[in-house]
């Protein structure tokens, strides 16, 4: 039998069994589909975590004052060694206002907060003391503090959405295993006969493999057609920028791992009763 045509046999023998083993199928797919439902809103908060702090970081900016006749050889230094740090440079002129006197002034934006450290290391440097006016150590200190707050609260977001992924995806697979352990239970006696008459190991278990991955794909379809129509209704989410995020990197990936994930319960399942003695326990 050729390759393709052993194909489209394990992709009908896979949908015959889906359907001979309705609850077991069904039951199946609803737990997968909560476990995509679950792994996508993790992934939402995540976003919606990293897309709040990407606005705040737009946002933090510190203004350095500056000495009145600053050698513009060192200003145009420091900015030099400033700009690789991702950071924008805006140096205001001096005003005067009726009862408010700013000084000249280096307003700096952060475009990534974990440079903000480096960078203040390089203001207090003494070799732009020609260039930096009074220091203000309160407000270094009261920024630093911020900025530190928020890199580890994206840090400790974005670790907990991995370590729950990491988990969801190991109950996957053990619900692939354990489905395919009950299938394989009460079908043992098909597999001994069909090695009895000489059947080939791949011959046997690609049904199994295919209703394994077909088993993890539709689930995970179902979770993420379920997870769209949840998030519509959850005015707290950017619902748009959050669709559109996963749509390009979350969803296609899913199905596709999740066909895997259920492809490697069937396997590991199956192994055992492809080789060695037939043990009728």
């Amino acid at each position: 039998m050729g390759y393709t045509s052993l194909m489209f046999r394990a992709i009908r023998e896979g949908i015959r069994q889906l359907w001979r083993n309705r609850f077991l199928s069904w039951t199946t797919l609803g737990l997968g589909a909560l476990i995509i439902f679950l792994l996508n809103f993790v992934f939402a908060v995540q976003y919606f975590a990293d897309y709040s702090l990407q606005n705040l970081e737009s946002r933090a900016d510190f203004s350095v004052p500056l000495r009145q006749n600053f050698e513009a050889f060192d200003l145009e230094a420091l900015q030099n060694e400033l700009i690789p740090l991702e950071i924008k440079i805006q140096v205001l002129p001096e005003e005067k206002k009726v009862h408010l006197h700013l000084p000249p002034r280096m307003k700096l934006q952060f475009g990534e907060l974990r440079n903000v450290s480096e960078a203040f290391q390089i203001l207090k440097n003494r070799r732009y003391d020609t260039v930096v006016g009074t220091w203000d150590l309160q407000g270094e200190k009261d920024f630093s503090v911020i900025i530190e707050r928020l890199l580890k609260l994206r840090d400790g977001i974005e670790k907990l959405s991995w370590a729950l992924a990491g988990i969801f995806l190991a109950g996957g697979i053990l619900m692939m295993i354990n489905t395919f352990r009950m299938v394989l239970f009460s079908r043992k006696e098909e597999v001994f006969i069909a090695r009895l008459v000489g059947a080939k190991p791949n011959f046997i278990a690609h049904p199994f493999w295919a209703e394994g991955f077909l088993l993890g794909f539709c689930s995970s379809f179902i979770g993420i057609i379920i997870f769209i129509f949840v998030l519509r209704e959850i005015n707290l989410l950017p619902g748009g920028a959050i669709f559109i995020h996963l749509w390009n990197q979350a969803f296609a990936w899913e199905m596709i791992l999740s066909g895997f994930v259920g492809l490697f319960g069937a396997w590991w399942s199956v192994r055992r009763y492809l080789f060695g003695a037939y043990r009728f326990e």
